[in-house]
């Protein structure tokens, strides 16, 4: 199985859902590029396989800059949930400051 046809398969495996066609693309796009050409990307978007959104997406996910490969992109990064845990306590510690002081 190519690549291609890899994608047709995750194409018809994740119709409906826009994070499970994401997570898929993913797996082939990241900050130093993709293994797909042009061509490829061209026999994806013409195919009877792909929603109209799977589509749309697919070029947005190839073309530098976009939102949607920015999007992509992210999710092939690590979380930082350990800052967001330090932001959430600083937050409600505010939150509770402030209800204290309205007593």
């Amino acid at each position: 199985m190519n690549w291609v046809n890899y994608m047709l398969m995750a194409a018809r495996h994740s119709r409906g859902s826009a994070g499970h066609w994401f997570r898929y693309l993913r797996k082939y796009i990241d900050k130093c590029g993709t293994i797909f050409t042009m061509d490829d990307v061209e026999v994806l978007y013409n195919s009877q396989e792909l929603t109209p959104f799977q589509r749309v997406s697919i070029k947005a996910a190839f073309r530098d800059g976009s939102p949607t490969r920015q999007h992509i992109i992210m999710l092939n990064e690590p979380s930082h949930r350990d800052k967001l845990l330090i932001i959430k306590a600083k937050l409600e510690g505010q939150k509770n400051e402030t209800v204290d002081s309205c007593k």
